[in-house]
Order: C-alpha cells, then sequence, then structure tokens
C-alpha cells in the first residue's frame, strides 16, 4: 500500500477543560491521520478497465493537556478509528477524488473525537495526578 502525504483531518479537534486540584486544565483530542491506498484491477487495451483505489484513513487521537505555567503533557491513546472506502480508477490520477472521499466523513472524526474524550475523563484525572506525582519529585 502506498501511504498518501496528504494531512486529512489535522483541523479536527475536541477541546474541553478539567477542573484538578483547583486548577483549570486545558484539553484537546486532535485528530492524527494516516492514509494509505492500493491499486486492485486492471485495464486491459480495448476492453473496460476493472480499476479501482481503495483507501483507508487510521485515525489516531492524541491528548494534549496543557498547564497553567506553560506545561504541556501529551499522549497518543490507544484509540484509533479506521476509515474505509474505494474510487474508481487509479490511485495515481485520482488523488483529489480520493482526498475529497476522506474530507466527506470528517463528520465521523468529529464523533469519534468527542466518544474518545467522553471515554477517556476517568483516565485522564488519573494521568493528571500521576504527572503531578512525578513533577514533585
Amino acid at each position: 500500500m502506498a501511504t498518501a502525504s496528504a494531512a486529512p483531518f489535522a483541523d479536527q479537534v475536541h477541546r474541553t477543560s478539567v477542573d484538578h486540584q483547583g486548577r483549570s486544565l486545558d484539553v484537546t483530542y486532535r485528530a492524527d491521520a494516516k492514509v494509505s491506498t492500493r491499486q486492485i484491477g486492471m485495464s486491459a487495451g480495448t476492453r473496460p478497465t476493472t480499476e479501482r483505489c481503495l483507501w483507508a484513513a487510521r485515525v489516531a487521537v492524541v491528548r494534549d493537556v496543557a498547564g497553567t505555567k506553560g506545561a504541556s503533557l501529551s499522549h497518543r491513546l490507544d484509540a484509533d478509528q479506521m476509515i474505509r472506502g474505494s474510487h474508481f480508477g487509479k490511485c495515481s490520477e485520482n488523488r483529489a477524488q480520493v482526498a475529497s472521499l476522506i474530507a466527506r466523513r470528517s463528520d465521523e472524526v468529529k464523533a469519534h473525537l468527542a466518544e474518545v474524550a467522553r471515554e477517556d475523563a476517568p483516565q485522564l484525572a488519573n494521568v493528571i495526578s500521576s504527572a503531578k506525582h512525578f513533577a514533585a519529585n
């Protein structure tokens, strides 16, 4: 599979804040996507082509916690989402169309980020407490 160089969903973020021991911390969940493509089928002379471009976008979620004094804590969560699709024709000739198909699925990514943020809330409190403990030592 070939890896596409575009960074889809780079603007997809979910922002929230969490109170920890009287301080408000800004938490951002952002999408980090890697797109890969694979060409299938063939084109033989005067026969109709059966070429298709299969694409897959693996969307990872990165959590960034920003403290009040500029300190930050970043972690890639184990919550990848796969978005798959296909397009008629060669991958190399249809990059713009594939990018458009992927961009149309941004609502799925937004929903995934919000769900991951909701599920991560209990663990986030523990991570912040642990990080504070290590910083104090």
